[in-house]
């Protein structure tokens, strides 16, 4: 007993946090509505941005035609993300990107876009990692020493087959930002910059991260968010969104694009704590 920890030391009147009534210093504005995440944001001359991404777990694209979501009303911008020979290896793969006047507009345009598949075989469970190591070089199962021996050599042995679930971290704002990319801001008409409001975690590095995927210095990347709607583990890094946000904007002369993930996509891409 004499190693039992003291739980009344400090003094319950002498402590700064625990155990006392702290007040949220964003509560007042949360709760009367007035705080604004990066969702929330409108700048000037704003466009909405919506994904196509892939249906197949792991396939290869042959086509891609992107010449009738261009035609539509409304539509500033469309980006290839993945590009004919582009071997995908999840479903939810980032296929092309479309840019528009309207979330609605930008939404048909992606179904406008048609894609040639030529699908090849996925696996879904754990056991079946070393098969998934002899096709591919980026994925498979890693074994480390010689767990064959181990079981010979120990002393007693005990089997079971023991795993966790996928858990998804279901942010109530979703992954994504809105972006601009402002061509020639300089006065040599030379350096370009970018304006960012992203829904992260980590705003001290999103420049820096951003930056080095753009090759735009970070110095010229201005990163604005007040309040994250959520993170729990994920919206860290400017993510694959971050970098299609960014090329929308680029081709659409400079104007802001607001891209975040719809809810489904968000469950295949957001981020998890994977399964094992």
């Amino acid at each position: 007993m004499a190693n039992t920890p003291d739980y009344s030391w400090p003094p319950m009147e002498k402590r700064k946090v625990m155990g006392q009534r702290i007040k949220r210093l964003d509560g007042p504005a949360k709760s009367a509505g007035r705080a604004k995440y990066s969702s929330d944001i409108r700048p000037k001359d704003m466009l909405f941005g919506a994904y196509l991404t892939s249906p197949h777990a792991h396939a290869r694209v042959t086509k891609i035609d992107t010449a009738d979501a261009e035609k539509l009303p409304g539509v500033k911008a469309v980006y290839v993300a993945a590009p004919a020979g582009t071997e995908m290896q999840y479903q939810g793969w980032e296929i092309a990107a479309v840019a528009a006047t309207t979330e609605e507009a930008a939404r048909e345009a992606t179904r406008k876009i048609k894609v040639d598949y030529e699908v090849l075989p996925h696996l879904v469970n754990e056991a079946d990692l070393g098969k998934a190591a002899s096709r591919s070089k980026q994925g498979g199962e890693q074994v480390v020493g010689d767990p064959d021996k181990a079981f010979q050599d120990a002393e007693a042995v005990s089997e079971g087959q023991y795993g966790i679930p996928v858990v998804y971290h279901s942010c109530l704002e979703p992954h994504g930002q809105i972006i601009q990319w402002i061509p020639g801001a300089e006065p040599d008409g030379k350096a370009d910059k970018i304006m960012v409001w992203p829904s992260t975690q980590n705003v001290p590095k999103y420049a820096g991260d951003l930056g080095n995927v753009l090759k735009v210095p970070a110095n010229n990347i201005t990163v604005d968010m007040q309040y994250v709607g959520g993170g729990f583990g994920s919206k860290f890094n400017p993510d694959a969104w971050g970098v299609v946000g960014a090329q929308l904007s680029k081709k659409a002369g400079g104007r802001p694009v607001h891209l975040f993930l719809d809810r489904a996509v968000e469950q295949m891409i957001g981020g998890i704590r994977p399964s094992a």
